[in-house]
C-alpha cells in the first residue's frame, strides 16, 4: 500500500491538506526562463572571454543535445506519467507550494550546480563554460518540452497535477 492509499484510507483529506503540493505545470514551466537566461549568460561569457562564435555556438549546440536526448528518453519520464496514471483525486483544499518557492525547488540541485560549474569554468576554461551552458539550456528546454505536456494533459481531461512527496494527486 503507497503513502497515498493510506492517506486516503485514513479519511485522507487531513493528511493530503497537512502537505504542501506542488503544482506540476509550474514545477515545470517557471524554471524555464532561469535555466534559458543562465544558458545564455553563460554563453555570453565565454564569448566575452575570447571564445570565437562558432565553436562557442558548437560547443553549446552539443552540450545541449547531448543532455536533451536521455533527457527526454529518461526513465523518470516513464515513471511521471505512470503516477500520473494512477493519481489520486483530492476533493477538498489543497496547500500549495508558492510561485517563488516552486522555481527554487525546482532549481535544486540541478541549475544551481550546473550554474556554479559553469561560473568556474568561465575563469578556468570558456571553452568548457560554452559547453555547460549547453547543457543547461537542455535542462531547460527539457523542462518546456515536460511542462507543454502536463499543460496538454491537463486541459484536454480539465484536470490540474499537483505533485505531493510520495504521490500525485488531481485537482
Amino acid at each position: 500500500m503507497t503513502a497515498a492509499e493510506a492517506a486516503a484510507g485514513a479519511g485522507g483529506r487531513g493528511a493530503i491538506a497537512s502537505k504542501r503540493l506542488v503544482e506540476a505545470r509550474a514545477n515545470a514551466l517557471l524554471i524555464v526562463p532561469v535555466r534559458g537566461a543562465l544558458a545564455l549568460a553563460g554563453l555570453a561569457g565565454a564569448r566575452a572571454l575570447g571564445v570565437a562564435p562558432g565553436p562557442a555556438l558548437g560547443l553549446f549546440a552539443f552540450g545541449t543535445g547531448l543532455v536533451l536526448f536521455p533527457l527526454l528518453t529518461s526513465r523518470r519520464r516513464r515513471l511521471f506519467w505512470a503516477a500520473v496514471a494512477e493519481a489520486t483525486p483530492l476533493d477538498g483544499p489543497a496547500s500549495v507550494e508558492s510561485r517563488l518557492r516552486t522555481t527554487i525547488r525546482a532549481a535544486y540541485p540541478s541549475t544551481i550546480g550546473l550554474t556554479i560549474l559553469m561560473a568556474i569554468a568561465l575563469a578556468a576554461d570558456p571553452e568548457l563554460a560554452a559547453f555547460l551552458a549547453g547543457t543547461l539550456a537542455a535542462l531547460g528546454l527539457g523542462a518546456a518540452i515536460h511542462g507543454a505536456e502536463v499543460v496538454l494533459w491537463e486541459r484536454s481531461r480539465g484536470r490540474r497535477l499537483l505533485l505531493g512527496p510520495d504521490a500525485v494527486y488531481l485537482k
